[in-house]
């Protein structure tokens, strides 16, 4: 199920960031401690989708946006290795970009790790596209439309 991030939550995020995200990131990372205490201000700018098997289980996947203007941007999406290639990071990315048009978005922007390659042919398969490689991030800078190509009425725009 995919639902909105809980109090108890924040341990498990944490987790998931520590296995599936730091490994494929250029940069140094904190100890566990100032791990914790990233990912904790970075959750705070923005709303979180976690899938978890009931509403009180931990999570398995989540992913963190931040609605910037007309933008949703997408701050962090992983899923943990037990459960990719059944949907999840495609289920969440769907909740995270419904969410942002309901909001007002027009254009989601992320960033992702020059050495995660499965992550750029997973954004690619959702539509995203490369703007721009931003040397100084070691990240490619990808963006996709949330604006539909056509109207409720069916008809072409």
């Amino acid at each position: 199920m995919i639902r909105w991030k809980q109090q108890g939550d924040t341990k498990g995020i944490v987790e998931l960031v520590r296995k599936q995200l730091v490994p494929l990131s250029p940069w140094q990372h904190p100890s566990a401690t100032g791990l914790r205490m990233e990912v904790v201000r970075r959750l705070r700018r923005g709303p979180t989708f976690v899938a978890s098997r009931t509403r009180q289980s931990p999570p398995f996947g989540f992913v963190h946006i931040e609605i910037r203007g007309s933008v949703l941007f997408v701050d962090l999406l992983a899923v943990d290795v037990r459960h990719q290639n059944r949907s999840w990071g495609t289920e969440l990315m769907r909740r995270a970009e419904s969410y942002g048009r309901k909001k007002g978005c027009t254009v989601a922007y992320l960033f992702v790790d020059e050495g995660n390659a499965r992550g750029i042919r997973f954004y690619r398969r959702l539509g995203y596209e490369s703007l721009a490689y931003v040397d100084a991030l070691k990240a490619y800078h990808m963006h996709k439309s949330l604006v539909s190509e056509y109207s409720p009425f069916g008809n072409a725009l």
